[in-house]
Order: C-alpha cells, then structure tokens, then sequence
C-alpha cells in the first residue's frame, strides 16, 4: 500500500512539473505572437504599476551577476513581482523578482526597494515591463529600457544629486548661490529631482540647463501618494511616504549616474561640502583617498549655520528672494554624542543602495573631521542667539569668485530696474 501511495504521489509530481514547465513554455509561445515595438515606452519617471507599485527605472547590474537592478517604490505588503524580459527573438520571459523593501522606511506603509532580477539565458532584450503576477496579457504593459547597458565611460568628475524640490520651493537667490560654489569647488554635473518650485525657481533651473551645468528630473511623487515632510511616520499623519520619496530619488541618482561620474555627492540644495584644509574637491578627495585607499564613502558632519550676520558689504541682491549665504557666518557648535546628520561623497561603482545620511559599499566607509570638511547648512533656525554661536568664515575666501558669478546670473535673470 506503501509502494503504490508513493507511486502515484511521485506520478502526480512528476505530472505537476511536466504541466509547470508546459504552462511556463505555453506563455513564451503565446508571446512570441507580441512584439516589444507594439507596446509603447514609459516616459514618466515615476510609473504606477499598480496602486501598490510604483517603477522608477530598470539598471544593468553587472557587479553581482548577470542581473537588472529595478529602483522603484512599493507597498509593504507587495510580496510578488514579476520581471517580463523583451527578447529579440520575439519572446516574452518571466523572472520572478527578489524584492528588496530598503531599511529606511521609518514605519511608512511606501518605500524604496529594488527589484533584483536575473538575465534569461539565451535572451538579447533592450526592454523589459513588469507585472504583479504570471498573465499572458501583456498588451497593457509598458516598456522600459535597461539603462547602463552596456556601461559607459566615466565623462564627470564630480556630480551632486539633490532631492527633492518641494512644497512650491522658493529659495531663489540661495539656489544660485549654491549652485556657483557647487561650479567653484568642481562640479561637472547637478542633478535635481523638483517636485514643484516657483516661477522664479523655475527661471533659475531653465537658466542651468541651458548652460548645461543642471539636469532637472520631474518628480511627481505627490501625483501618486500621499506625502510628508515629516521622516518618521506615526499614528495620525495622513501620509504615505516620507520625505517625498527622497531616498528613491538618490538611489536613482546613484544608478543614473553609475558609469558616468568618478565621485557623487548627496546632499540637499541648501548644504555645501566644503572643504577646510583644502581648495576644492578634487584635491581634497586625492588626499582623503591617499590617507584611506580602501574607502569609498566619506561621510561629512553637518554643520548649522542658522542666523545671518548683519553685513552691508555682502548685501547685494535685497531685491532676489531667498538666503544670502554670504551673511551667514555664525556655527551652532556639534555636540559629539549627537547624530549632526551627515552627508557623503561616494564613489558610486562600490555602493549598491543609498540612504539619506548611509549608505551600503562593498568597501569601507569613513567619517571625516570638522578640521578637514565640514557640511555647510545654511537654514533659518529662530532658537538660536548670537552667543550660543561660534564665528566661521570659512566659505569668505571664495567671495572674489563666488560674488560676481552670482551677480552675472541674477543680473541676467533678475535686473534690478
């Protein structure tokens, strides 16, 4: 009786996985009938797959395997997903994705997460769609096309990703000042994720553009869900994501720009790494590199500087909206038992993912002295008085540069009449 429950159970098993493997054949046959050229290109940078998934966009990740690195947002319930390879040959192939939700969700019921999905063998693809489940309709799908494919050389030096313009900002005058110390100190390339900004913000993008210093990348993540300036969810807050989905912007930064810049930067666009014992960037990140060889993350502590100074000599643009960095001269002094919020240079070939403040490297990362660089953030905190400060000037020896770049540019854009 043994032997013949064994017989039909292995029967039955053996049917089960002749009748997988023909159905797994079936849908590759039935797509053969689909080419990729009839499904249209996805154009938006945030794509709704669902109310529960949200795609960014797919990466060639050739450093753990032949595998696609797909940025997107999801729910914390999402469990199963689907990568659809577009074959030249016409046929259509699932591959289960491993889902990986990022850490750093901070109890929002959204967040950032990779889709990990391995390259069909025998497939030459330049698109791919996705689904939630296993369905031989695909005509609704759209395709994305597997960026770093193949890499490109490395054409920057170094590139700042900031994220995200939000809430109708409006900071005319500190983005251009930022903008030129970012130019000064050896940016080759600015990326900005802008949810939405003012008409005079917008003025100052378009300028960058077309000089060629700013990529701008629409973020319409408020089109999709309910977001927050808060970092942390709790009971109450009628939000979805936190922060704006800042954290899929920068590891979709950190792809995009994977093979084509040496060095990135993250950090926020009133925030200025700025080298203490150095001139720019170059020559500090050779020396940061010389002293630790086998670090690809430099962490660099951030440093308030939250009331301006009275100064009539650097008070050149009252009539431009926004901060006057060059006024603000004064430090609130770090506590060392503090988290002060730091934020990182990066080589981006040694880092798989990206937080705000962390990040995750096959290699060593390293936290860099006040005495070396610090993190300029220049922010109005009403708190603070002049006693509880300490001077600083460091940023007053790039005025003679700094002063009439700005000037150039607001006198283009914004003459005082």
């Amino acid at each position: 009786m043994r032997t013949s429950s064994r017989y039909m159970f292995c029967t039955l098993s053996v049917f089960v996985c002749l009748a997988v493997i023909y159905y797994s054949y079936h849908i590759e046959i039935r797509h053969q009938k689909m080419r990729s050229q009839e499904l249209p290109i996805a154009t938006d940078t945030i794509t709704a797959l669902d109310n529960r998934t949200f795609i960014i966009s797919p990466y060639y990740e050739p450093r753990v395997g032949q595998l696609v690195r797909v940025i997107a947002i999801i729910h914390v319930s999402v469990k199963e997903l689907y990568c659809i390879f577009h074959c030249s040959s016409n046929q259509n192939v699932f591959v289960r994705a491993q889902i990986d939700l990022h850490g750093d969700r901070f109890e929002f019921p959204y967040g950032t997460a990779d889709l990990l999905c391995a390259e069909p063998s025998g497939c030459d693809y330049t698109y791919m769609s996705f689904s939630s489940t296993i369905s031989t309709n695909t005509s609704q799908n759209l395709l994305f096309k597997v960026r770093n494919r193949p890499p490109q050389p490395i054409s920057s030096n170094f590139t700042v990703c900031i994220s995200t313009l939000y809430g109708n900002y409006s900071n005319v005058l500190q983005m251009i000042q930022s903008i030129e110390m970012y130019k000064i100190l050896g940016a080759s390339k600015i990326t900005i994720y802008k949810t939405n900004c003012s008409q005079d913000v917008d003025k100052v993008l378009r300028h960058y553009v077309d000089e060629g210093t700013l990529e701008v990348v629409p973020w319409p993540i408020d089109r999709h869900l309910r977001t927050s300036t808060e970092w942390h969810y709790y009971n109450g807050l009628n939000a979805e994501i936190g922060y704006f989905g800042q954290t899929a912007s920068l590891n979709d930064c950190l792809y995009s720009n994977m093979y084509k810049s040496r060095f990135l930067l993250l950090n926020d666009i009133d925030e200025i790494i700025l080298p203490i014992k150095d001139w720019d960037w170059s020559s500090l990140m050779e020396n940061l590199q010389n002293k630790y060889p086998n670090t690809s993350v430099f962490h660099f502590e951030s440093h308030l500087f939250p009331i301006p100074v009275n100064n009539s000599v650097f008070d050149l643009w009252p009539h431009v909206p926004g901060l006057n960095i060059l006024t603000y001269r004064l430090r609130q002094p770090n506590k060392g038992d503090n988290f002060n919020a730091p934020k990182m240079i990066m080589n981006p070939r040694d880092v798989f993912q990206t937080s705000i403040h962390l990040a995750e490297t096959r290699k060593q990362k390293t936290n860099v002295g006040e005495d070396t660089a610090i993190l300029f953030h220049c922010k109005i905190k009403y708190k603070f008085t002049v006693e509880d400060l300490v001077p600083h000037d460091r940023l007053m020896r790039y005025n003679l540069s700094l002063v009439p770049n700005v000037d150039k540019v607001i006198q283009g854009l914004f003459p005082q009449k």
